[in-house]
């Protein structure tokens, strides 16, 4: 979906439902943000393929966060010479030099997992290790990327330490990784079942909210036109 001049939303779709990463370029970068699920790699080349690329031009990773949903092909991306890209704080996980928040918070209550957890667990586990990559570019807030019209650096922590939000400032278009979502129609915040520290992403929120971004690309959501739904562009998105 094209969202704007420079900016394709890519929607992938799996049994969990749709993972919407996004492309954005200039007349030398094509930069990708997030990259789905670990084996996913085909359908994110097929889904870059129908927007009018190719997979093996991306330039450079930016991964807003730790969780392998959004690592998934970073290191195949790698691996046909993309530069990786995250924030500081997430860099030791990506790489595997710490384990993942979500790992330790499960193992931290494993005897309480539920049938399904302790099998996500496991194979999360087992298989995290094949998807770690290094990261060459470590970000930090407030960062702006000289490629595609700038790209801002917002660090966005509760969802995860080192979680990030980027602000496409060509286009105003704010990928809000998993500090935002959609539901009924309105922007909200980060999903607390799956976020430890909802006081931090609150704050998170607003300050990604205080950009006053001319629409929103929420990685399980998709995208929200803000003007369409809030005409007023007050702060009256739901927290």
């Amino acid at each position: 979906m094209r969202i704007a001049e420079n900016v394709e939303m890519l929607s992938i779709h799996s049994g969990n439902g749709a993972n919407y990463p996004v492309l954005t370029w200039d007349d030398n970068e094509l930069v990708l943000i997030d990259t789905g699920l670990p084996m996913e790699t085909e359908a994110l080349r097929a889904a870059v393929t129908e927007a009018g690329f190719s997979l093996e031009n991306v330039t450079k990773v930016i991964i807003t966060h730790q969780d392998l949903d959004h690592i998934g092909s970073a290191k195949a991306l790698s691996g046909m010479g993309a530069e990786i890209l995250a924030h500081e704080a997430e860099a030791p996980y990506i790489q595997g030099d710490a384990t993942s928040v979500r790992l330790t918070e499960m193992e931290a209550r494993l005897s309480e997992l539920s049938e399904d957890e302790r099998a996500f667990y496991e194979r999360s586990k087992k298989g995290a290790p094949y998807f770690f990559v290094h990261v060459g570019r470590k970000l930090k807030d407030g960062d702006t990327l000289a490629v595609c019209g700038g790209i801002e650096i917002i660090h966005t922590p509760g969802h995860m330490p080192g979680h990030i939000a980027l602000l496409l400032k060509k286009s105003n278009i704010l990928v809000a990784g998993d500090a935002a979502n959609i539901t009924d129609g309105a922007l909200t915040g980060a999903n607390p079942y799956f976020t430890s520290d909802m006081k931090t992403a609150e704050a998170s929120f607003k300050k990604m909210m205080d950009k006053r971004p001319a629409g929103v690309v929420c990685y399980h959501g998709g995208y929200i036109d803000i003007p369409a739904v809030h005409p007023d562009h007050r702060l009256t998105y739901t927290l």
